[in-house]
């Protein structure tokens, strides 16, 4: 799915039982597992009913003279509370800032945030009840988007802006993702790794997250890598609750692994196969993530700094729990509004969904003028080719959703997630395209 290279950012185990759920930002890909996964892999599809009517286009519900108000649907309760959170917190904090600055064109956004509670049911009820009631969908993030699809395709004038895990959701004309899936990855940081570590690259291992949605973006990175020559020596699906790897640690180490890959499952699986290679004097010459590492517990997790040192980390987001603060104004001010409107609450990749769902929609509102309508604002949508959110992530289409292809790449150094490219110019490298399954698509340059 980025939704490209995105990365994989996982939500940890607070509910093991029920399931895990690893966001794959660098490689842009979700994973749903346990009960969950039935949600975001389901095999049933949904399409447009009819073009929007000229009434369609020209309604303005959920504005006013002096206020815009959207809705949000995200997972909050349920077996595995606080899910995601984060989605309609980045939506409501990126709202704030923007309102602090006098709103849009005289109106202050407004942010009705609803629940599913990790229900379908609940999930479709709480978006027909924005169609009726909001301007738009904003900055949403669920398992269970699939059961709206239906509603957004019977209401073709309702924008959706938001970062979904359903393909068919994705697919509509009114849904825009500030990070677009995609099946595949990047080749950035691949064909680094190729060019200056030519010999690791005939030797490479991968633990992948034994679900639909991880085992089908595995196929796309994985031609994509072998298209450059790289050869798996050791693959393994595994459980998303597993945590004892000492096997694979041996396996790997038997059969000559010189790369393990740390992208297709949750940050606290490869924290404890890390610690696992440390303990039986394992070292692969590299260690490579595309995200999901990007996590403020993994480093001490896997056994601290001296463990975890040159591990590497290529994404399409910027380093945005502060480190790239200096070099890119965007992350200093999301660190900073976060902590304004919801102190001690810990950033992760859905709050950087629900930041950056807000800001395309935002952009989008402003261009449609002092009298928007749901027409005008769609109308707008379509025309953002190239998205970064002020460099907070790396650019995007949203309006052809095509994934980025350009990356950030840093590693782990003296214990801390550090940036080690671009370090002047552009805040990303954008040399190489992002390759899918079906072949090689566009670039998307800043």
């Amino acid at each position: 799915m980025a939704r490209g290279t995105h990365h994989l950012v996982g939500l940890g185990r607070k509910a093991t039982t029920v399931a895990t759920v690893t966001a794959m930002a660098a490689a842009g890909i979700v994973v749903a597992t346990g009960t969950a996964a039935g949600a975001a892999t389901s095999t049933a599809t949904c399409v447009a009913t009819h073009s929007p009517s000229k009434a369609e286009l020209a309604s303005t519900t959920g504005v006013t003279k002096n206020s815009v108000t959207v809705g949000n649907v995200s997972i909050i309760t349920g077996p595995v509370p606080g899910l995601f959170q984060g989605a309609p917190y980045g939506a409501d904090a990126y709202f704030a800032y923007i309102n602090s600055k006098g709103g849009v064109n005289g109106r202050k956004l407004h942010l009705q945030s609803s629940d599913d509670a990790f229900s379908g049911t609940q999930n479709q009820a709480a978006v027909q009840s924005i169609v009726k009631n909001d301007f738009a969908e904003v900055g949403s993030f669920s398992l269970f988007d699939n059961y709206s699809c239906s509603t957004l395709a019977q209401n073709p004038a309702v924008p959706d802006v938001s970062a979904s895990l359903d393909a068919s959701t994705n697919a509509l004309p009114n849904a825009f993702s500030p990070q677009p899936l995609a099946q595949g990855t990047s080749e950035a940081g691949y064909v680094y790794i190729k060019k200056h570590y030519p010999k690791v690259i005939t030797h490479v291992a991968n633990l992948v997250s034994n679900t639909d949605t991880a085992l089908q973006q595995w196929a796309g990175q994985r031609h994509a890598l072998e298209q450059l020559g790289y050869k798996f020596s050791y693959v393994r699906d595994v459980s998303p609750l597993e945590s004892n790897f000492t096997t694979d640690v041996v396996n790997m180490r038997n059969k000559g692994v010189q790369m393990v890959l740390m992208t297709d499952g949750d940050w606290q699986i490869f924290a404890a196969l890390q610690k696992e290679m440390a303990q039986q004097n394992y070292h692969p010459q590299i260690v490579y993530s595309a995200g999901p590492i990007y996590d403020g517990h993994y480093i001490p997790a896997a056994g601290g700094a001296t463990t975890t040192n040159g591990t590497w980390l290529v994404q399409s987001q910027s380093l945005y729990l502060g480190q790239d603060a200096k070099k890119i104004p965007a992350v200093q001010t999301f660190d900073t509004w976060m902590a304004k409107t919801h102190p001690g609450f810990q950033s992760d990749l859905f709050t950087v969904y629900g930041w950056t769902s807000a800001q395309l929609f935002v952009q989008a509102l402003q261009k449609a003028g002092k009298n928007p309508t749901r027409g005008s604002v769609l109308a707008q949508l379509k025309k953002i080719t190239s998205f970064t959110a002020s460099n907070l992530i790396a650019p995007s289409n949203p309006a052809k959703k095509i994934p980025a292809n350009c990356v950030i790449f840093a590693q782990i150094k003296n214990g801390n997630f550090t940036r080690v490219a671009p370090t002047t110019g552009s805040s990303y490298d954008c040399q190489y395209p992002y390759s899918s399954i079906h072949g090689v698509l566009p670039k998307v340059n800043p």
